[in-house]
């Protein structure tokens, strides 16, 4: 009896906490949480250590770590600056081009570089969940997906305002546009919208279709504003102030848009043509012969039935009149339709983007608890209330209202947007966001560690017309940035997970860098930028009956090059936390597991670069064996050999080979120069940045 009773007061206290967690806030109470409040730029805080700031980020992160008693840690030396700056701006590591002294110019040297472009824009390619196949049900190829990630490679590259960036994404085929190539930039562009996971074979086609739509959503609020928006798709948000009438307000802006050529099993995503000039003739003089053949075909069975008619005085044509022709007549005929089948066969291979247009200019009404079976009120298409001050009106039947939800979300009057990119700058950085959940600015994310800096930096990016670039200098310039990973002992007690940042955090090199490293210090890396190196048939699927992924990686290109494909992404990028790609992701996580030290002793890829290394070092003639060792570590740190580490690093080679009989042969050299240089990119100091 005392048992059963236990569990009933147990059944009403978990019912009482679902029933409290399940509660829906007041909306105005909501509307005052901090992210939601206009940005205004703070005055800089007054500091003691005057001498220590570069630039105003540094007197907000001192104005703390005074506050808390600490002091921040001595600058770093300039080959882990150097380092740090490579990494963090063009993602590989230093060449022997540059000196310590010139450091300030390593920085716009690295931001002018076109792989700048290649490192920030994989950032990105994060946040919008970019994959080169569907995943889901039907893994079918996004052939074309590349299009877009070479955009934003150029667009990172170009230092497009980021407000401009954000507009071509949502409606860039809603802009005007002074030539085909900015044209086709704004039609690529709008790929963010379709690279989602879709369910290709749902049998409910309404179903597909908003299931679809609310990814769209999903992405767009986490990606551009930091804000849940699908949770409102069955009901009100239960944390922030998104009723479900603001869901299908904004659910009929993509309702009324055109992302799906087709609906039918297996379902097709739209593709948007990027003809030149010349191809575009090219496509319509192919088009011309076609209809031209077609129209030889009919003028020439025409006079065939004709002839047919008179020959043998009918008033009708009998069934299947190609039968009674003439065996001359049958052979013309067959011909004439084999030179149609290799016109259509020779349709020369146009070039598309995924990408969406407009469609037909519908509103919504809410569905009750998300069931497309149970219809509501019919909602309007408009801007969030909650988010947008005043009482925003419906946005007419002219358009979709792509470019108007574009407009807004890019403003400067917007609380959310420039925060949420100067946080995820900040962490791209810093490792962690000074908002540490950097997709989720509600009321369920985590509360700013520096919010006056916040503010701030959100205010500084919209005056310097949204640059990402020279958002990235301010940060490489400051003194925060620049100091040591060292703590001080009382660092460690008073600030021991560094969210006063009182020192640098120290990073892992993330999977590509870790593979593009590799390739690039055995001399392997091919730099070529932009293009594809993953052939397969647009829409096709990419696993066969088997279920096996023919999909192959043995290339040398740098690693944003290399094809994402949803349900089994590249062995390397899993192992080292790979972002599942069918989701936002602005904050990739750090595992440390066995597996990852196991692929850098037995891998191929390590294993071939490792020996490359080798036989490079072997090769320059002119070189004894020190200089060899202090090549490596430059190579492999950024910095000579120590002393002790030359001695250690010879009397291994020397060592390796050596048998009861003398030492070992040209095999046993390479060999030892290999393990050697394999040694060195197993350690921390290779694959973290200090």
């Amino acid at each position: 009896m005392n048992k059963l009773i236990a569990l009933f007061v147990g059944l009403l206290v978990t019912a009482a906490t679902l029933a409290e967690t399940s509660e829906i806030p007041d909306t105005k109470k909501d509307q005052q949480h901090w992210a939601f409040q206009p940005i205004y730029k703070p005055d800089l805080p007054a500091v003691r250590n005057a001498a220590w700031p570069n630039n105003p980020i540094d007197y907000f992160i001192l104005a703390r770590l005074e506050e808390a008693g600490l002091q921040p840690a001595a600058c770093a030396t300039p080959q882990v600056l150097q380092r740090r700056y490579y990494f963090d701006l063009i993602g590989l590591p230093p060449r022997h081009d540059s000196e310590p002294d010139e450091l300030r110019s390593t920085i716009d040297r690295l931001l002018a570089s076109p792989h700048y472009g290649e490192r920030w824009a994989r950032h990105w390619l994060d946040v919008v969940r970019y994959a080169d196949s569907n995943g889901l049900d039907e893994n079918a190829a996004h052939a074309n997906a590349w299009r877009y990630r070479d955009y934003v490679v150029r667009s990172f590259n170009a230092d497009k305002p980021y407000d401009n960036f954000l507009v071509e994404q949502v409606a860039g085929d809603l802009l005007s546009a002074g030539d085909d190539a900015t044209r086709h930039e704004q039609l690529i562009a709008t790929g963010f919208l379709v690279l989602g996971p879709k369910v290709l074979a749902e049998p409910d086609k309404v179903k597909m279709e908003m299931d679809i739509i609310d990814e769209q959503i999903d992405t767009l609020g986490k990606a551009f504003l930091g804000m849940t928006l699908g949770c409102a798709r069955c009901h009100d948000h239960k944390f922030d102030p998104i009723p479900t009438a603001d869901y299908y307000a904004l659910a009929g802006i993509f309702k009324s848009t055109k992302t799906m050529d087709s609906l039918s099993t297996i379902a097709k995503w739209h593709e948007n043509p990027v003809l030149t000039p010349e191809e575009d003739k090219l496509s319509k003089q192919h088009e011309a012969l076609i209809a031209a053949q077609n129209h030889v075909i009919v003028a020439f069975t025409e006079k065939a039935n004709q002839e047919l008619l008179i020959e043998h005085n009918l008033q009708k044509l009998p069934d299947a009149p190609a039968e009674k022709y003439p065996e001359a007549t049958r052979e013309e005929l067959k011909s004439l339709r084999e030179t149609l089948v290799r016109l259509v066969a020779l349709v020369p291979d146009l070039p598309s983007a995924m990408g969406v247009i407009e469609g037909s200019v519908t509103d919504m009404t809410i569905f009750v608890r998300g069931d497309h079976n149970a219809p509501g009120e019919l909602q309007p298409r408009r801007l969030p209330r909650a988010l947008v001050p005043g009482d925003p009106q419906p946005l007419g039947n002219q358009s979709s209202g792509r470019l108007e939800l574009a407009q807004w979300i890019a403003s400067a009057a917007n609380p959310l947007t420039a925060r949420v990119m100067v946080n995820r700058v900040w962490r791209w950085h810093f490792g962690q966001g000074l908002v540490p959940t950097t997709d989720n600015f509600g009321r369920l994310g985590a509360q700013p560690s520096h919010p006056l800096l916040l503010d701030w930096l959100a205010t500084w990016f919209v005056e310097n017309e949204w640059s990402v670039k020279k958002l990235n200098r301010l940060v490489l310039d400051s003194a925060t940035y620049q100091m040591s990973s060292r703590a001080s002992t009382e660092a460690l007690v008073k600030d021991s997970d560094n969210q006063l940042y009182s020192r640098a955090p120290v990073r892992r090199l993330e999977a590509e860098p870790l593979r593009d490293t590799l390739l690039e210090i055995s001399g392997l890396l091919d730099r070529r930028p932009g293009g594809y190196v993953w052939t397969f048939e647009n829409y096709g699927l990419v696993f066969n009956h088997t279920s096996e992924d023919a999909t192959t990686y043995n290339n040398n290109r740098r690693s944003i090059y290399l094809p994402v494909i949803r349900n089994h992404v590249y062995d390397l990028f899993e192992l080292f936390d790979f972002p599942d790609p069918s989701t936002v992701n602005g904050h990739r996580s750090e595992s440390v597991v066995a597996p990852q030290a196991l692929f850098l002793m037995n891998s191929p890829l390590v294993l071939r670069t490792t020996e490359v290394m080798a036989r490079n070092l072997l090769a320059e003639s002119n070189w004894d064996r020190p200089q060899r060792v202090d090549e490596l570590y430059q190579l492999a740190y950024n910095r000579p050999a120590s002393a002790r580490e030359q001695q250690r690093a010879l009397l291994f080679v020397e060592q390796f080979g050596t048998t009861e009989t003398g030492k070992g042969g040209e095999n046993d050299t390479l060999a030892a120069w290999q393990v050697l240089c394999q040694a060195l990119v197993m350690t921390n100091e290779f694959i973290y940045l200090q």
